[in-house]
């Protein structure tokens, strides 16, 4: 038996749009909908058997022997140092060997799964349509607006989904549009262990091809995403999607590398445990 313990999911209100957003998604995605696919228990009045904390407060609760997820929670890692006898859980390569270097815990490699499930195909539109899936902010509308200005400008269509409620809203952007962008809004972040490429699998887990900034979370996934440091890179690369063979061939190959990702093969680590 398992059981998942997280604080729960909130939502929150985008000032700009006047629209409520989801606050602390890691709680549904690595506790509630991995406790689902597995039949165990999320967030038990009594945890029982095999206990996983996902970013906890701190360790009061969690007993020697039991796992806390770390995700981007950089508050737990003194309090970790202090329990070996817990052991941890990583959610990437680069996490990972953070973990490893930074704590005498038992460390899990665990990916973070992809939401595609159903491992549904995304089918091209006849006009490329892109797109940006994540939290809302002042600096996020202005580049992602700069962004769309960019590309219409060679006639290629941009939106962005700051809105999104549940797992079904997310899989019906992805299968809008035909690629994604993640532009690194903090510089600072991009040697953070973890930054992780879950948003890229995301994508390509559908066939769709993402452009991202090279940081250090993307180790893992070299050679499954474009490489743009600039909006002017953005269009140039973008542009090389009109072509169908490239962007075909592209497509094939990040949507196989992506199964690994899925949620049965994710889960079948926690079945380890």
């Amino acid at each position: 038996m398992i059981s998942f313990i997280s604080r729960p999911e909130f939502r929150g209100t985008d000032r700009i749009a006047q629209k409520q957003y989801v606050i602390r998604l890691s709680a549904r995605l690595r506790g509630q909908e991995v406790a689902e696919y597995l039949g165990a228990k999320f967030n038990p009045p009594k945890p029982e058997g095999t206990c996983v904390w996902i970013k906890p407060r701190h360790l009061q609760p969690v007993k020697d022997g039991d796992y806390v997820d770390v995700l981007d929670d950089l508050d737990v890692i003194p309090f970790l140092k202090e329990r070996p006898k817990v052991k941890v859980i990583a959610m990437s390569q680069v996490h990972y060997e953070y973990l490893k270097r930074e704590l005498p815990n038992e460390a899990i490699l665990i990916y973070h799964h992809h939401i595609n499930f159903e491992r549904k195909r995304h089918t091209r539109n006849k006009k490329l349509v892109g797109g940006f899936i994540g939290a809302p902010s002042k600096v996020a509308y202005e580049k992602y607006n700069e962004i769309k200005e960019a590309l219409a400008k060679v006639g290629i269509d941009f939106t962005y989904c700051f809105h999104f409620q549940t797992r079904e809203e997310m899989v019906n952007y992805y299968m809008s549009i035909d690629f994604l962008i993640i532009y690194n809004l903090n510089l600072d972040d991009k040697n953070c262990f973890y930054r992780h490429p879950t948003k890229i699998i995301n994508a390509a887990s559908f066939g769709i091809p993402s452009l991202a900034q090279p940081i250090l979370g993307y180790k893992e996934i070299g050679g499954f995403y474009i490489p743009i440091e600039s909006v002017d890179d953005i269009v140039r690369e973008v542009e090389k999607l009109k072509d169908l063979d490239y962007y075909s061939q592209f497509s094939n190959k990040i949507c196989k590398e992506a199964d690994k990702y899925h949620i049965s093969n994710t889960t079948k680590l926690y079945k380890k445990l």
